[in-house]
């Protein structure tokens, strides 16, 4: 009867083993983090090219970006609006592509555009007050010949951040 005890405690002590490491697997796995959620989107211009751009205008949506994302769409972009127009910066800690980033104050005139690289802490900020940015592509600006001065066409409503 005691070997019994014994081999039941023994069988409960591996399968609770065995779930304790699957369980750290997955969280090992999931270490980068959450991709984002569907974020609503808007169509923009870029001087006279035309963006689909997903709308980061919280707290959340402007923390999590574009990490964990393994591709991003030709024409397609993250544009965040920041609560106050002041210097912004970003890095791009869990972004698996690299990307460039444009700055832009509250008219939507470029400040400055940043080339940012994955998944490194390397720090990029606006050169004056930035209220926008807008994560492109790599030499997507480049390419186009959109250098700072170009205009961020944007809806005035998109303007205003949701917290």
């Amino acid at each position: 009867m005691h070997f019994d005890h014994i081999n039941k405690y023994c069988t409960t002590f591996r399968l609770t083993l065995v779930t304790a490491a699957l369980g750290l697997a997955a969280c090992i796995g999931n270490a980068a983090g959450p991709a984002q959620s569907q974020l609503p989107t808007l169509q923009m211009r870029v001087g006279q090219h035309e963006v689909k751009a997903e709308l980061a205008n919280t707290d959340i949506s402007r923390q999590i970006g574009l990490m964990n994302r393994k591709e991003l769409g030709k024409n397609s972009g993250m544009l965040f609006v920041f609560k106050r127009s002041e210097t912004q910066c970003m890095w791009m800690k869990n972004t698996l592509i690299d990307l460039d980033v444009a700055f832009a104050d509250a008219n939507g005139k470029i400040l400055n555009i940043e080339q940012m690289t994955a998944g490194t802490a390397d720090i990029h900020c606006s050169s004056g007050n930035a209220k926008l940015a807008l994560e492109m592509n790599r030499d997507w600006f480049s390419t186009r010949g959109i250098d700072a001065g170009e205009i961020l066409q944007v809806p005035e409503r998109v303007l205003e951040t949701k917290e």
